[in-house]
């Protein structure tokens, strides 16, 4: 642990050794177990939030698909969007059908919402940059595997990032 980090787990158990009105802490990770024992032991209620289930991946899957792809060119401008006249491509989408996606959400098990929303990123980067510029069920297909593959192997792995 840094320095920078110990000195804020101090401020907090310091802050929250004893019951206040004053304070209302909430916590949130997907990793409960790497909380250190002192800030555990202060948590009062616990709330549970499961992993989507296949319907939801599939949901979220559409969800992503319309706001990283099919509504790709249209999102507003940015900041610096004035600066870089290059129009952007246009992305065709070609036979991606329902069943092509709940083939994904069947795959993506385990998937939290934000793995989810980064594979169809993924997705999107794999069509800018292809040669056509084109969404297809094998490119879908491909990121997918990929991004299940990704997802096995970091959870295979230590989660301080080293095997012993």
């Amino acid at each position: 642990m840094s320095e920078a980090q110990r000195s804020a787990l101090n401020a907090l158990l310091f802050r929250t050794g004893d019951q206040s009105k004053d304070i209302v802490l909430a916590l949130a990770t997907n990793r409960p177990g790497d909380l250190d024992s002192a800030v555990a032991d202060r948590i009062d209620e616990v709330l549970e939030f499961p992993l989507p289930g296949e319907d939801e991946r599939f949901k979220l899957l559409k969800l992503y698909l319309d706001k990283y792809i099919a509504q790709a060119e249209a999102r507003k401008s940015g900041l610096f969007s004035h600066l870089f006249r290059k129009q952007q491509q246009t992305i065709d989408i070609k036979d991606l059908t329902d069943d092509i996606l709940k083939e994904a959400a069947a795959k993506t098990e385990g998937f939290s919402r934000r793995e989810i929303a980064k594979l169809m990123a993924s997705v999107q980067a794999a069509v800018y940059g292809s040669k056509d510029c084109m969404l297809d069920p094998n490119l879908v297909h491909e990121v997918v595997d990929y991004k299940v593959a990704e997802h096995q192997q970091r959870k295979e792995r230590p989660a301080d990032g080293y095997s012993s």
